[in-house]
C-alpha cells in the first residue's frame, strides 16, 4: 500500500497514468471498430478505471487531511 500511497500523491504521474490508460481505451475502440468487433465493454473498462481513481480519494484523501480539533467546552 505504501507505493500506492506514494503514487496517489504524485499528482502528476498519477494523472499520467490516467490519461494514458484512457487514451489506450480510445485507440483500441477505434481499432475494434474499424474490425467490426465488439466495443460494448471497454466503456465498462473506463467506468472501472474512473472508480478506481476515486477509490484512491476514498483511501488517501481522509488520512492527507488533517482535521482541526475544536474544544467547545472552553
Amino acid at each position: 500500500m505504501k507505493n500506492l500511497l506514494e503514487f496517489y500523491k504524485d499528482k502528476e504521474t498519477s494523472e499520467n497514468v490516467y490519461n494514458y490508460l484512457i487514451d489506450f481505451l480510445e485507440k483500441e475502440t477505434i481499432r475494434r471498430v474499424f474490425n467490426k468487433e465488439d466495443v460494448s465493454a471497454i466503456s465498462d473498462a473506463k467506468d472501472i478505471i474512473d472508480e478506481a481513481w476515486d477509490n484512491m480519494d476514498l483511501m488517501f484523501e481522509s488520512k492527507d487531511k488533517k482535521k482541526d480539533i475544536i474544544n467547545h467546552s472552553r
